[in-house]
This record gives C-alpha cells, sequence and structure tokens, in this order.
C-alpha cells in the first residue's frame, strides 16, 4: 500500500524572477534535489540580452520546466534586454505555439496566461511616454471617416480616476505617483487569450478526471505592496471567470517576495476587498470557497521590502526560494523554503531607481548562504488542501 501512495505522488515546484546571479544559481541546485515533476517558471527568467545563461543553468530540469512570460521578456522591458527575441526564443526551445497555453499532468490541469497581453498598471511610465502619440489616434478615431480609424480604441484618464474606480488607498508604490495624467488603451475584455482561457477552463472543470486546476502567470492580481502593485484591471477581468470554473491555485511572480492569500473570491461590488474564505483556519483547508493567490518571485534576481501586509495575506517572506507541492489523489501540501540566503538592505536612489525598476531592494553583493544542505532549508508556510465530497 506504501509503494501505490508513492506512485501516485505528483511533486510540483514554482518560482519565478530568476536571473543568473550566483543566488539564482543555488536556487536551482535546490530545485534539483526536489526532484519535481513539474518545474513552474513564473516568468523574468535571465534578465539578460540572450537566454543562454538561464538555458545553461537549467539544463537538469529542461524537459520539466513550463515557463509564463515575464516582462523581462517582453518588449516592455527594451532598455533592460527585453525583446521579441528573447520571447521568441522561449517559445521555440519549449516548443510552445503561443504564451498562453494550457496541459493536464494526471489530475491536475494547468493554465499559463501572458500578462504581457493585458492592459497593466504596471505600465504608467511606458503609456506617458506614448501620450502624443495615442492623443492623434483618438483625434482619427472620431473621424467619420471609417477607413482612418486604428483597430484600438484610446481614451484620456488619470491615475485618480483609476484609483477612485477600484477604491485603491495606500496601495501604490510611491515612485509610480510621477505624473497624474496617463493615457489608457482601452482592451477589449474578448481578447483571444481571454477567449481561450475561458473556453479552457470550461472544458477542465467540467473533466470528471481532473480534480485540481492551476493558473500561472507573471503580473500579480494579488500581492504584498513592494516594487510593483497589483493589477486591479486583470484581476477584474480573469478572476470572475477563475471563481465560475474553480481555480483552486493562482501562482504569480514580478514582485520580488513570497506571500500567499487565503481563499479569494471576486468582490463585484469593492474590487479591492476580496471575499474571503473564513471558515477555515489559515494553514489547513478543506473544500475552501474561492482561489489561494501567491506571489513566488524570489527565484533569485533581487529581494524587495514589504512595505504593507493586507488583510487577506496570511504568510510573507522576502528570503530567495521556492514552493513545492506534493498532490496525492484530492489532497495538497504545500511549503515554501527558503534556501538560506541573507542579503543587506540597500535604498536606491534616484537614478537606480530607473535603471533597475526596483523599489527598494536588498543589495545582492551582501547575500551569503547559511544553508549547506536541503535538510537545512527552513519551511516558512506550510499548507494543506483538501477535497472532500
Amino acid at each position: 500500500m506504501m509503494l501505490i501512495i508513492i506512485l501516485l505522488l505528483i511533486k510540483i515546484v514554482a518560482a519565478g524572477d530568476f536571473g543568473c546571479r550566483p543566488v539564482a544559481q543555488n536556487n536551482i541546485k535546490q530545485i534539483e534535489l526536489e526532484k519535481p515533476d513539474i518545474f513552474l517558471v513564473l516568468g523574468d527568467l535571465s534578465y539578460e540580452p540572450t537566454m543562454d545563461c538561464w538555458y545553461d543553468m537549467t539544463k537538469g530540469l529542461d524537459s520539466r520546466i513550463k515557463i509564463a512570460i515575464g516582462n523581462h521578456e517582453d518588449e516592455e522591458e527594451k532598455a533592460k534586454g527585453g525583446s521579441k527575441e528573447l520571447k521568441d526564443s522561449l517559445l521555440k526551445h519549449y516548443n510552445l505555439q503561443n504564451s498562453y497555453y494550457s496541459f493536464d499532468y494526471r489530475n491536475i490541469h494547468f493554465l499559463v496566461l501572458d500578462t504581457q497581453l493585458e492592459f497593466s498598471f504596471d505600465v504608467f511610465k511606458m503609456l506617458e511616454e506614448e501620450e502624443e502619440k495615442a492623443r492623434i489616434e483618438e483625434t482619427s478615431n472620431n473621424k467619420d471617416d471609417e477607413s482612418n480609424k486604428p483597430e484600438a480604441k484610446y481614451y484620456a484618464t488619470t491615475l485618480k480616476d483609476l484609483l477612485t474606480k477600484y477604491n485603491i488607498k495606500g496601495e501604490i508604490p510611491p515612485y509610480h505617483l510621477i505624473n497624474d495624467e496617463v493615457i489608457v488603451e482601452d482592451v477589449p475584455l474578448n481578447t483571444e487569450q481571454y477567449k481561450f482561457a475561458v473556453k479552457d477552463l470550461e472544458k477542465a472543470n467540467n473533466n470528471s478526471s481532473i480534480d485540481w486546476i492551476f493558473v500561472m502567470f507573471h503580473k500579480p492580481f494579488y500581492s504584498s505592496l513592494t516594487s510593483h502593485m497589483q493589477e486591479y484591471i486583470m484581476r477584474e477581468k480573469y478572476q470572475p471567470v477563475f471563481d465560475k470554473y474553480g481555480v483552486d491555485l493562482v501562482l504569480q511572480g514580478h514582485n520580488h517576495l513570497y506571500d500567499r492569500t487565503l481563499p479569494l473570491l471576486f468582490n463585484p461590488q469593492n474590487i479591492s476587498k476580496p471575499i474571503v474564505d473564513e471558515s477555515n483556519n489559515t494553514n489547513k483547508f478543506v473544500n475552501p470557497e474561492g482561489s489561494i493567490f501567491s506571489v513566488i518571485g524570489l527565484g533569485g534576481r533581487s529581494s524587495h521590502i514589504f512595505l504593507n501586509q493586507p488583510d487577506y495575506v496570511v504568510k510573507q517572506s522576502n528570503g530567495f526560494g521556492f514552493l513545492s507541492i506534493e498532490i496525492n489523489g484530492k489532497e495538497l501540501d504545500a511549503k515554501y523554503y527558503d534556501i538560506g540566503y541573507k542579503c543587506n538592505e540597500q535604498k536606491l536612489k534616484e537614478k537606480d531607481l530607473e535603471e533597475e525598476g526596483d523599489f527598494i531592494i536588498y543589495d545582492m553583493s551582501s547575500c551569503k548562504n547559511d544553508n549547506k544542505s536541503k535538510d537545512s532549508l527552513k519551511i516558512i508556510d506550510h499548507y494543506s488542501i483538501s477535497k472532500v465530497s
């Protein structure tokens, strides 16, 4: 009987925002020791002009890797090495037709989304630079000649308008408040990625052989405040779909931290205040209502400092590491491992903020590893989910 249990066990590891520095290399070695069936990489892989260092660093895990595209693999980050070539390289290397896709592994369904295809709060600075172009296109859109209308609609708005719409208070990193007026692209709800996600999750929800549904992507719908804010626009668009079709876990990156929420449902009356399942305790869940959202952005690039803790976030850590998930039938057990690197705080000057894209981080040159083996890794978070008929 014990042998059968071992054979049924599925091991999944998830983390994002690696880079190729020694901390990331050590983290990958620790992940290899886990011997995962699947390694979920939540975007921002190499932070280099090419993917070569990433491919070399992860060659022992290559066949088990599933990736999400991050902003550093996209043209949004051209000045910092991001480009279409990086994204194309990843799609080719991992044999992907699109940057959004899905797959099954035994009784688990995985949906991978590309948040770079969505309008994001995190691109305000880029949009400000495009303000004049957008105004010209908006003018063209109002002309009677239909043939002159651009494919996308634009409208002028302000950051204040959006903060009021989403009732956001005290949840904006200070460096985002550079300029009040921005131009927002009116992205249609019915995008190809959105249509794919709806059909895919509906199919998985109706599949009797699927017990678990995971979604992974880069920019977080829910996160403690640090360098990047939560993605309210994407949350409004996708979380109702997650609720409808029973998504269990949502794995995210972008913020260089670890945190985990209680099970959350979308709140259409107040998007900033999700509906929290309080029928379970903070670590043991039986048939929870809603999805657990977790940011695992401590692959090795840098570590951010927390600026708040939302009341629905039950665990926070800024120690480098990975999330390990074990599934046996309808039982899930998850642990976040800190691999033991400790770093000194570094407050950046304004010129460095623009270069790094971070608000406050830790000095990577000061990082020291206290752990000598896998057995000494520190468990920072431990939770379980049971599905009882």
